[in-house]
């Protein structure tokens, strides 16, 4: 089983920071990592981006699995963050919600339901949709090239 996501859009994401804080990334290595909107590469690539528009990331942590209370307690924040940006599924910022007290959680990603890891395809099929997402059954994500994806998820690139 996988949660199935995609990246919100770039812009959408720093809309909802702010230049003033100090921001902490942390990427789930697992179901997300599958869809390309988390693990280390998606995470290095948005720690560049938004360092390069001039936000000030402190920290970034990658976890095993951020909807494991237990894999989340590990990651360790500096005292003075302001706001996480969470590179994971719903699940996974829930848990960051109740574990990151004081702090703002921000997602990164939108879920869109259930699936199953296809290495053939190298993506995630979505099988069971959430609600509003019955469209993107059979779909693959991240449905495009690594280089595309990182690209079109971060801003590096034009959408």
């Amino acid at each position: 089983m996988v949660s199935v996501s995609k990246p919100i859009p770039y812009q959408e994401i720093v809309d909802k920071l702010s230049k003033g804080e100090r921001l902490a990334i942390v990427s789930c290595n697992s179901c997300a990592n599958y869809c390309r909107t988390g693990g280390r590469k998606a995470m290095a690539s948005m720690s560049s981006s938004l360092a390069a528009d001039g936000f000030n990331v402190v920290a970034s942590e990658i976890v095993r699995k951020a909807c494991i209370l237990t894999d989340l307690e590990a990651v360790e924040l500096p005292e003075d963050v302001d706001a996480v940006l969470m590179m994971a599924c719903v699940s996974g910022c829930r848990a960051a919600n109740k574990l990151f007290r004081g702090k703002r959680v921000v997602a990164s990603n939108v879920t869109l339901g259930i699936g199953y890891y296809e290495s053939s395809k190298k993506g995630s099929v979505l099988v069971s949709p959430y609600p509003g997402f019955s469209s993107e059954v059979g779909k693959v994500f991240p449905g495009c090239g690594d280089d595309e994806r990182a690209l079109s998820s971060t801003g590096g690139g034009t959408e």
